[in-house]
């Protein structure tokens, strides 16, 4: 018989679930603005890389998570400087709604 713990911690988990779908359609957003301003830069004949802006991204992240969001950070700028974006993905709820299986 499910205890209210179990309740809890199925919730629990649904919400974090939610959450790291929310993230990975940010990072994904985030990936596409990137290529997007550095096909700007390219256009305009300016550089591709901004040291000085990458190093207060670093900065902001390292302030707000230590030394492990100086490394999330490093990864983030990473993905935005793949030349193709990986496919669209389709959220939990609505592969759910839909009938999919998780990909």
């Amino acid at each position: 018989m499910p205890t209210p713990l179990d309740a809890s911690t199925e919730q629990a988990h649904r919400s974090v679930t939610e959450l790291d779908e929310a993230i990975i359609e940010l990072v994904l957003r985030r990936t596409a603005a990137h290529a997007e301003m550095v096909a700007l830069r390219r256009a305009a004949g300016g550089p591709v890389t901004e040291l000085a802006r990458e190093n207060e991204v670093l900065r902001r992240y390292g302030e707000v998570f230590g030394a492990k969001g100086t490394t999330l950070a490093l990864l983030l700028m990473e993905l935005g400087r793949r030349t193709r974006l990986p496919a669209p993905r389709i959220p939990a709820q609505q592969r759910n709604e839909a009938g999919l299986a998780r990909s």
